[in-house]
C-alpha cells in the first residue's frame, strides 16, 4: 500500500438516510478520505467502530443515543454527529469530553474535519 493510501482518513458511516449517505459518500470521497464499507443498520456500528478502527465516525443526529457506545468503542476517533437539517455538526474530538458545535455542515465543513483528523 502507499503512502499516500496509508495517509487518507478512515471514516465508518452509520446509519444514514439512503441519499444522505450517497452524497456524504461523495463528499468524502472527493475530500481523499477512504469510505468504510456499509455498516447496515446503526446497532452494527458500535460493533464496527471497535473491530475497524476508524479514524473518524458519522452518525445521524437521530442515532445520538450511539454516541457513548461509539465513543468507548473507538475512542481515538473523531465521532460527528450529523443534523438532520444539515444545520451544524456535533464533533467529539478523541480525548475531548466537551463536544465542539461546528455550525455549518456544508460539504467544506465536513472535509475540513477529516483534515484534524489524519493519522
Amino acid at each position: 500500500m502507499s503512502e499516500e493510501a496509508n495517509s487518507r482518513p478512515r471514516v465508518l458511516l452509520g446509519d444514514l438516510e439512503p441519499m444522505v449517505r450517497v452524497g456524504m459518500t461523495r463528499i468524502l470521497l472527493d475530500g481523499g478520505a477512504e469510505v468504510l464499507p456499509d455498516v447496515g443498520p446503526d446497532d452494527g456500528v458500535v460493533d464496527r467502530a471497535a473491530t475497524d478502527r476508524p479514524d473518524v465516525v458519522v452518525l445521524a443526529e437521530w442515532a445520538w443515543a450511539l454516541s457513548d457506545a461509539v465513543r468507548r468503542a473507538a475512542p481515538e476517533a473523531k465521532l460527528i454527529v450529523w443534523a438532520s437539517d444539515e444545520s451544524e455538526m456535533t464533533v467529539y474530538d478523541p480525548g475531548r469530553a466537551e463536544p465542539r458545535r461546528v455550525q455549518s455542515a456544508a460539504p467544506e465543513a465536513l472535509v475540513g474535519e477529516l483534515g484534524a483528523s489524519a493519522p
